[in-house]
C-alpha cells in the first residue's frame, strides 16, 4: 500500500511522538527524499527512537526502506505544474520541453552576452560548485577546455577558499549554487574576492539568495523541480542546456578574439 495511505490509516494507533513524525510527513512527504532521519526527526519534534518504530509500524524494516517505498509512490503519483498526471514518456518530455522553452525569458540575449564576455577577457577563471551543481560546474569547466579557455574547476572548499585569496582584479570567478545549499560560508568568499577585484558570477535558480547581493552578474534559471509535487525531475538538464547556449556565445568571441 502507498506509505502515505498507511500513515492516514495507522495514524490513531501511534504513539504521541510516532504522530508528530507521521503528522510532519503527511504534511510534507517530499521532506522523506531529502531529509535525513535525524533531520526529520527533529523538525517533527520527535525522536530518531520514534521515526524508525513508525516506519516498523507501517510494514518497513527501517527508514531506509520507507523512503524508497516513499520515492516510489511520489514518482508513480508525478503531476505537471497544471496538475495532470504524467503517465507517460511524451508527457516527461513536453514537461521538460516546457521549461527549457522558459529558458529565453529568464535569461536574456544580452545577459549571455555579457557573461561570455567576461570569460572571454578573464585572465584566470575559477569555476565552483558542489554536489549536484558540481557536476554542471565541471561540465562547463571541462567545454571550456575543449574550447582552448584554461579554467580551474573545484568543489572542495579548502581550494575555494586558497582562490579567493589569490584571485584579483582581471580574473573571474563563477559560482553555481542552485538554492545556496552547498556552502554556509559562500558569502565571506564572495567578500574576499570583491575586495580584491576579481569579477564574480552566480548561477542559480533562486534570484533572492543573500549571495545575489555580492556578485557582479546574476544567472537565475528555470526550476523544474519544485514546480512539481516531487524532487523526481532533475533541475541540472536546465542548467546543461544554458551552458550550452553559453558555450555558443563563448565560441563565437574567442573565435572573434583570436
Amino acid at each position: 500500500m502507498n506509505p502515505i495511505e498507511l500513515l492516514k490509516n495507522g495514524f490513531d494507533g501511534f504513539t504521541k511522538s510516532e504522530q508528530k513524525a507521521a503528522a510532519y510527513i503527511l504534511n510534507d512527504p517530499k521532506a522523506v527524499l531529502v531529509e535525513s532521519l535525524s533531520v526529520i526527526a527533529k523538525k517533527s519534534g520527535s525522536s530518531n527512537a520514534a521515526l524508525v518504530r513508525l516506519c516498523q509500524k507501517l510494514g518497513f524494516r527501517g527508514f531506509s526502506e520507507f523512503q524508497f517505498s516513499m520515492h516510489r509512490a511520489l514518482i508513480s503519483h508525478e503531476t505537471d505544474p497544471n496538475g495532470a498526471r504524467i503517465d507517460s514518456m511524451q508527457g516527461i518530455l513536453n514537461l521538460y520541453t516546457q521549461y527549457i522553452n522558459q529558458l529565453p525569458s529568464f535569461v536574456s540575449q544580452a545577459e549571455l552576452a555579457r557573461m561570455a564576455q567576461a570569460i572571454c577577457e578573464a585572465n584566470r577563471i575559477s569555476i565552483w560548485g558542489v554536489n549536484r551543481t558540481g557536476q554542471s560546474a565541471r561540465q562547463l569547466s571541462h567545454r571550456l577546455g575543449r574550447l582552448g579557455i584554461f579554467n580551474k574547476m573545484t568543489d572542495d572548499f579548502v581550494v575555494m577558499i586558497d582562490d579567493a585569496s589569490c584571485m584579483r582584479k582581471g580574473d573571474l570567478c563563477i559560482l553555481f549554487t542552485m538554492f545556496g545549499r552547498g556552502r554556509k560560508d559562500y558569502d565571506r568568499m564572495l567578500a574576499v574576492l570583491r575586495e580584491r577585484g576579481c569579477q564574480t558570477i552566480l548561477v542559480t535558480m533562486n534570484p533572492h539568495l543573500p549571495l545575489a547581493r555580492d556578485v557582479d552578474q546574476v544567472i537565475a534559471l528555470p526550476c523544474i523541480s519544485r514546480s512539481s509535487t516531487t524532487n523526481f525531475f532533475e533541475d541540472q538538464i536546465i542548467v546543461y542546456l544554458f551552458i550550452e547556449l553559453l558555450l555558443y556565445e563563448v565560441a563565437n568571441r574567442y573565435t572573434e578574439k583570436e
